[in-house]
């Protein structure tokens, strides 16, 4: 056994030593963002209920949030390609601070609006500029795996925020207020400090752009020319956010109200789901390096959805622990999905690409937290979580069916831009 934490330990580390610098600085800047946020992760729902909000209410909050999200993703992706990198992760690196600090100082659930708001749009914004940084400078045999290596990384690091976070709750007062504001303020600090790493280290690498200039309109028109297997993919993806934003407002919210989790059961759902992208990251993502995407996708897909058949059966916190752990493989899902991405687009329209799919992601993600907010009074808690698998189960997945496998195709590094089945 130690022999192959010992023999992993060193592949992981070989593989990073020959990565770019900037890869390097994402692997540590991941690893802090994943701290910051989930401090409060389990807790915004809960916060937006205890200063008033219903589940509608508390939907529409992420709704909104996601509309604004899903607007700016065109606009990031074409100023990625058209001026710098590094400008855009300063600038949405600075939008999370000052959503901290506005959920920090919330008196209502409606102040919240303007918090969701720069939560959304920086988050999306970072999203667009890490994936165009491993887009960029990883080749495809070694992306899945980079992006599952940033995400275990990233679950070592955040692995015991949970906990923190629920000591930090419970010593300032419990499940109110003033016990939960705090994990806001400790949050905006973290991001402080992304944001200082990124000014002094991160550098902009020089990407082909055309001489000529473009409207923006037909920049992300030339996008489509990779064929209409882009037009699938795009849907695909799109439909790969239904889980984190129908359902991810709503677990804790249904751990804590109908299964009576407390701030520490809460915590181990966290811990649960970080311990099973630390240990199942990389590996699946050198299985997607070795055999193709398409193939883990679906056996991921299963996994997935026990996550929502145990919350809902849970007898137990032991159960709502294992519910916690399923629900890490659908991060994994988008991980893998995101390495097909970066293998549908030249190099030079990386930035324009990864913005498009940010927007499909966006547009579909608005209503979801609205309307699993209404099925959630309406017709049952419970319901939330089993039309998501419907949705993701008969839609998503016979779309990936017609879908090319992309493994030896795309606009990475050692591969030919542009050129992939049809």
């Amino acid at each position: 056994m130690i022999a192959a934490i010992r023999s992993a330990y060193q592949r992981a580390a070989a593989f990073v030593r020959r990565q770019p610098a900037n890869f390097k600085l994402m692997l540590l800047r991941r690893s802090i963002h994943g701290l910051a946020l989930n401090l409060s992760a389990q807790y915004n729902s809960i916060y937006a209920t205890v200063l008033g909000a219903s589940p509608v209410q508390l939907g529409s909050l992420q709704s909104v949030g996601n509309v604004v999200g899903a607007l700016i993703a065109l606009p990031t992706g074409w100023f990625i390609d058209r001026h710098s990198l590094k400008k855009t992760f300063l600038v949405a690196t600075g939008l999370i601070i000052g959503s901290s600090l506005l959920y920090f100082g919330a008196s209502h659930w409606s102040f919240l609006y303007a918090a969701v708001i720069l939560l959304r749009m920086g988050i999306r914004t970072t999203c667009t500029s890490c994936t165009v940084v491993g887009a960029r400078e990883l080749p495809n045999r070694e992306r899945a795996t980079g992006r599952g290596l940033c995400q275990s990384l990233s679950s070592v690091v955040s692995l015991l925020t949970p906990l923190l976070a629920a000591w930090i709750v419970s010593a300032a007062g419990g499940l109110n207020r003033f016990g939960l504001r705090s994990l806001y303020i400790i949050q905006a600090g973290l991001f402080v400090l992304i944001f200082l790493f990124l000014l002094f280290f991160f550098r902009d690498t020089a990407v082909p752009v055309p001489q000529h200039r473009q409207k923006l309109v037909k920049d992300f028109a030339e996008i489509f020319k990779e064929g209409p297997v882009v037009v699938r993919f795009l849907i695909m993806m799109a439909l790969m956010e239904i889980p984190w934003f129908m359902i991810g407002p709503f677990v804790p919210l249904y751990a804590h109200q109908f299964k009576g989790a407390d701030e520490f059961i809460l915590a181990g759902l966290g811990t649960a789901r970080f311990l099973a992208a630390l240990l199942f990251a990389i590996p699946m993502g050198r299985l997607a390096d070795r055999f193709g995407r398409k193939k883990l996708l679906f056996a991921v897909a299963p996994l997935s959805y026990a996550s929502n058949v145990l919350l809902i059966l849970a007898p137990g916190a032991k159960v709502l622990l294992l519910a916690g752990f399923s629900f890490a493989f659908y991060g994994i899902s988008t991980s893998l999905a995101n390495a097909m991405a970066a293998e549908l687009a030249p190099k030079e329209r990386m930035g324009r690409w990864i913005g498009t799919v940010g927007l499909l992601r966006g547009l579909i993600s608005i209503p979801m937290p609205l309307l699993a907010g209404m099925i959630w009074d309406h017709i049952g808690a419970m319901y939330v979580f089993i039309v998501a698998v419907l949705v993701d189960a008969l839609v998503r997945l016979p779309l990936l069916l017609t879908i090319p496998e992309t493994l030896n195709a795309g606009g990475g590094p050692g591969s030919e831009p542009g050129r992939h089945p049809e």
